[in-house]
């Protein structure tokens, strides 16, 4: 109807070039235009039903009259050109879209139906901004020429979403009261609307906003921002985009000061193992670690690595020296950082899971001559470490050098526990220093090679003493020690309850992630603190929401801290809901700065609307600074990568120095640190982070400003992946993405353009690629699963790969990540050699299978781990499995038997040994007829 008598208002001429205007204006991918709202979005809208007012200076407003020698229309191009750079730099996003109510001028009687019309900015950053104006003024001037094309066609026409919760082109509005009237914009469902009037020589404006997307806070930072743009561009037209500050001096020292004030003493001058060696002398005999059915005494424990230090030094270790550790935890892995410590060295953890190749380049890279191992990995990897030529020594913490398993290795030194069990007990002398490596950490690396990241003793304690502090941890601190050994959560699970003189209860694989044994070891334990990443939360609230009050009652546990990766309010609050005494700590931080930096304590359930939790305000010694793509310092609430200096940041990366000089930067702030540096060194690490400043101090994480990524608390740089399948002769180009189809279960996703010579084996080249169901991805994904899995760790390997014959490609010609299509998860593609489950066994393990997966069409000899699971999915299944079968169902089975069938087989032998051990046997033949 409205768009009929618009149309005869107009000729069919002008309302045809109309419409060509606006498709060339909207073409492409519409810009993100908006300021972070506080708040999940309602899925009504609800309108704009508050307001805050703010006012120009005098000195200021009269400025700007007399520029535009009082023309309305060109005061509003000036207010809506700063508001344009305000939202650039804001979103730090050059392509801007903002609503303006149609001009309409005094004394018209032409009545239009259409009130508003979108206006697109590229906002430039090495323009002035008297250049910037004169753009805003002829896409202002040519969107009024077009202003009479409906509003509501335009929306169809782009086909866009109409929602009921927000305008599908644009969330912010801006109008001049004197030239525009704020009733058009009644019906328009946008966030925010700027209002301003001139009234008596003065500029005041006035901001609409919807307080169930806004705190009134952010509303006035944004108003005050503003109001500093304008400040300096009036002072000079001629200023470049890039050189406007939105910052104050004021805010400038809230951010450094107020914000980072927190600087306090601890024994940084020491070193780790000097530090256990005073809790030794003061409670020797007190149980310092524990593991399965041993444990060991401050004073027992003390003694195993002195005696294992002196082996290394004898073995020629040297201050700083990296030595390596390839074993699974467990006590003697403790000994073994200790002992490198004592000797003067610095350990670097090899995660025994890891695939060969991977473990091969990180022992080969490191250069260790020393690998402190177990019977077990030298069984498995002898023939790998015979390649990594500076590798010298191997020292077998569990057996003796005599041992037939090793007798045979020829090209290294080898050692067992006969070659230090007898030597003295007694403390070494000290031949390292506070500012040496502690350790070393191969993090995930966008060349497709891992990279190691170097921590001091220094920064290592720093993080350990801020959170005796802010956990307020005693001498009663029980930590579980369940993290992987290449992750940096397991270097402060393993080292801090020794330096204050708490135990450390070590635990395996299975017991830290099959939620029933989890919470079986927090009770029998009696754990104070526990350490979990959000998937792995997730799994043991799902279990204990079922138990019984009484069931699940942890009278020990003071503290459950979350780390990894972002976790939702739902699952905070879903905890306190269990247990309301047991507080949240929402620990943020990377390796290369010792772990944590910044922390949220959430005492009390968070607002079900709030967007995140906060991952807090910096750790003690610790700054922390958002900036810019140009490292200055963005206002309250603005985006922008997060950085941390202080006694935490580490030495860089293992000889690599083009990476760490991009990553390590010299501090252009004043740091309320300093003086607590070691040797003046302040140094500024730029974690990729994106986060933002909230109103009171805390930090709100936003992502990754690259393509590195959490999964399962693990880091993952997408580059290393898409560097790695490049590698195979049958990808021509790939694409690896996180995809979140199902709420809180994150995946990965490799999409491939296979190469024109696997294309010509498998068919034309030329026809459409159908992804899921063509001859080449039958053959070529598992081979390109393989490929990687004998590459990377499983957390690494995508759970889809999806074949096309382009990647969607974005206006910019940059790949458009979410025009990639979701991956086909009905199974089709394993439809070759399909077979349905045949006895009711099979169907149950199906059942359970389908249900963990998040998939349908499950046939008994599709592999678990081809169809996407993983070691966390892999223990929820053994969990249900035990339950449904009443089993004692090993977790490796699953990783051996990875087929329905398989481990239907597999269970049903252990019920038939079961059986065997309950049946009363009466004769021989009877136990006879039962094996047979």
């Amino acid at each position: 109807m409205i768009a009929n008598q618009i149309r005869n208002s107009i000729t069919t001429e002008e309302l045809f070039s109309q419409k060509i205007y606006w498709l060339n204006q909207l073409s492409g991918e519409l810009p993100e235009t908006n300021f972070l709202i506080d708040y999940v979005r309602p899925t009504i809208y609800r309108g704009k039903n508050k307001s805050i007012t703010f006012e120009l200076s005098s000195n200021l407003s009269q400025a700007i009259i007399k520029f535009t020698k009082s023309s309305y229309f060109s005061i509003y191009l000036i207010l809506l050109s700063v508001l344009s750079i305000l939202l650039q730099k804001s979103n730090n996003n050059n392509e801007i879209i903002v609503c303006s109510p149609i001009y309409q001028p005094e004394n018209s009687d032409e009545c239009l139906s259409n009130k508003v019309i979108p206006l697109r900015f590229n906002v430039n950053n090495k323009v002035t901004f008297k250049d910037f104006i004169l753009q805003v003024k002829d896409t202002t001037i040519n969107g009024y020429v077009h202003q009479n094309y409906p509003f509501d066609e335009l929306i169809e026409l782009l086909k866009l979403p109409n929602n009921q919760n927000r305008c599908p082109i644009f969330d912010i509005a801006i109008l001049l009261e004197n030239i525009h009237h704020l009733q058009d914009l009644a019906d328009i469902r946008n966030d925010l609307t700027f209002c301003f009037g001139i009234h008596e020589n003065l500029i005041a404006g006035k901001i609409y906003y919807n307080d169930s997307l806004f705190q009134e806070e952010s509303i006035k930072i944004i108003a005050k921002s503003y109001i500093s743009i304008i400040e300096c561009v009036i002072k000079n037209f001629h200023v470049t985009i890039s050189d406007i500050p939105i910052l104050r001096e004021d805010d400038r020292e809230q951010l450094l000061e107020k914000f980072n004030n927190n600087a306090k003493q601890y024994p940084t001058n020491q070193t780790i193992h000097k530090l256990f060696e005073s809790q030794v002398e003061q409670i020797p005999h007190q149980i310092a670690v524990a593991f399965e059915n041993t444990q060991l005494t401050y004073q027992e424990l003390n003694e195993k690595a002195n005696q294992l230090a002196r082996f290394l030094r004898n073995s020629g270790v040297k201050k700083g020296e990296f030595v390596g550790i390839l074993k699974e935890r467990d006590i003697n892995f403790l000994i073994g950082i200790l002992a490198i410590y004592k000797a003067g060295g610095a350990y670097v953890p090899f995660d025994s899971t890891y695939p060969p190749d991977r473990i091969k380049y990180m022992v080969s890279n490191s250069e260790v001559r020393i690998l402190l191992t177990d019977s077990f990995c030298l069984n498995i990897f002898t023939g790998l470490l015979e390649d990594c030529r500076h590798l010298k020594y191997l020292i077998c913490l569990d057996i003796n050098s005599n041992n037939k398993d090793i007798s045979t290795l020829t090209d290294f030194n080898i050692h067992g526990q006969l070659d230090f069990n007898n030597l003295p007990k007694e403390n070494l002398g000290q031949s390292n220093l506070e500012t040496d490596p502690a350790y070393m950490l191969y993090t995930s690396g966008s060349t497709g090679f891992p990279k190691g990241a170097i921590v001091r003793h220094d920064g290592v304690i720093n993080h350990i003493y801020a959170q005796f502090d802010a956990l307020e941890l005693t001498e009663d601190f029980c930590f579980l020690q369940s993290a992987p050994s290449s992750t940096d959560i397991s270097v402060w699970q393993f080292l801090a309850p020794l330096l204050i003189g708490g135990k450390t209860v070590i635990i395996d694989i299975e017991q830290g992630f099959v939620p029933e044994k989890l919470l079986k070891v927090l009770k029998e334990k009696r754990i104070t603190v526990v350490e979990l990443v959000p998937a792995v939360l997730g799994g043991l609230l799902e279990y204990i929401s079922q138990l019984s009050t009484h069931q699940r009652l942890l009278p020990d546990l003071k503290w459950m801290m979350v780390v990894g990766e972002p976790v939702s309010v739902k699952r905070v609050n879903q905890w306190l809901s269990l247990y309301p005494s047991i507080k949240v700590a929402n620990a943020y931080g990377p390796t290369e700065a010792a772990d944590d930096i910044t922390q949220f304590i959430v005492e009390k359930p968070l607002p079900d609307n709030q967007r995140t939790v906060p991952i807090g305000k910096p750790l003690t010694n610790l700054n922390i600074y958002i900036v810019d793509s140009e490292m200055k310092l963005v206002p309250i609430g603005v985006p922008g990568e997060i950085c941390v200096s202080g006694i935490g940041v580490g030495d860089g990366y293992w000889k690599n120095e083009e990476k760490t000089n991009l990553s390590f930067v010299p501090n252009p702030f004043t740091s309320t640190t300093k003086s607590l540096l070691a040797n003046g060194r302040d140094l500024i690490y730029k974690t990729g982070d994106l986060g933002r400043w909230l109103p009171d101090g805390n930090i709100e994480f936003l992502g990754r400003i690259d393509h590195q990524v959490k999964i399962r608390g693990f880091r993952i740089e997408l580059g290393e992946i898409e560097a790695l399948l490049g590698q195979h002769p049958a990808v021509r180009e790939t694409v690896v993405v996180v995809r979140e189809d199902i709420p809180s279960d994150k995946r990965l996703v490799a999409y491939v353009i296979p190469s024109a010579k696997c294309q010509r084996q498998h068919g034309d080249s030329n026809s459409e690629l159908k992804t899921q169901d063509s001859a080449i991805s039958s053959e070529l994904v598992p081979e390109l699963r393989n490929f990687l899995k004998q590459r990377l760790p499983d957390y690494m390997v995508p759970f889809a790969f999806v074949l096309l014959e382009t990647l969607p490609l974005a206006p910019s010609g940059k790949v458009d990540r979410r025009a990639l299509p979701a991956p086909d998860t009905s199974r089709s593609s394993l439809k070759k050699g399909f077979v349905s489950p045949r006895t009711p066994a099979e169907e149950r393990v199906t059942a359970i299978w389908s249900d963990v997966l998040k998939q349908k069409q499950l046939g008994i000899h599709d592999n678990f781990f081809d169809l996407g699971g993983h070691s966390l999915l892999a223990t929820q299944v053994i969990s249900r499995l035990r339950a449904a079968f009443e089993v004692e169902l090993p977790l490796r089975s699953l990783f051996e038997e990875p087929t329905v069938a398989r481990l239907v087989k597999c269970i049903e032998k252990i019920q038939t040994v079961q059986q065997l051990q309950t049946f009363p046997m009466n004769t021989v033949s009877d136990r006879e007829e039962i094996e047979l």
